[in-house]
């Protein structure tokens, strides 16, 4: 008999460390398992903040192409509106050319300083003025001119030209922007212009 209380004394002890090892080895596992749970989401938070920082970054670089494209758009609508100015612009010489008549050419004459002047080109409706305030020039009608008049020396070194076409010329730049002010805020585009 004392073998046999000896055999399941063992068998117990047995039990009793093989339990023992098995509580450890699950205790061992639920911590492992424990730390591996704690790596995915520690890998996935990151791997969502990546995604995100992605994202962001493909929005970032949608919007400043979009931004991009708007502002060729606007350039080229814009460089489009000034050509139309321009060209109503000057449509509207003839008008002051036809109203301003005598006495317009009067006032672009004696802006012209005193010289022998060789020849004088003008309107064909403004030669008669022209031959009464330049008797001595050559007049040289052309349709080119809407109103005013270029004259040339002697020489042919000295040209001056005092058209409406010049003058619009030179006041474009100084005009153009004013126009655009006025037509954005018609529009109600409050953006400043560049």
């Amino acid at each position: 008999m004392a073998q046999r209380e000896l055999e399941a004394a063992l068998r117990r002890d047995g039990e009793s460390k093989a339990r023992e090892i098995w509580r450890s080895v699950e205790a061992e596992a639920e911590c492992l398992r424990s730390a591996a749970a704690q790596t995915l989401d520690r890998q996935r938070q990151a791997a969502e903040e990546q995604r995100q920082i992605e994202i962001d970054a493909l929005h970032d670089a949608a919007f400043a192409v979009a931004r991009k494209q708007a502002q060729h758009s606007r350039l080229a609508a814009e460089s489009t509106l000034e050509r139309r100015l321009k060209q109503l612009a000057e449509g509207l010489l003839d008008g002051l050319a036809f109203s301003g008549g005598a006495e317009l050419f009067a006032r672009l004459a004696a802006e012209i300083p005193a010289y022998p002047w060789r020849q004088l080109k003008i309107h064909p409706r403004d030669e008669i003025f022209a031959r009464a305030a330049f008797p001595e020039a050559e007049i040289l009608p052309s349709e080119g001119i809407t109103a005013g008049l270029e004259v040339l020396s002697n020489d042919g070194r000295i040209q001056v030209i005092n058209t409406l076409e010049k003058r619009l010329e030179h006041l474009w730049p100084e005009l153009l922007p004013e126009l655009l002010k006025e037509l954005r805020q018609m529009a109600g585009d409050d953006e400043a212009v560049t």
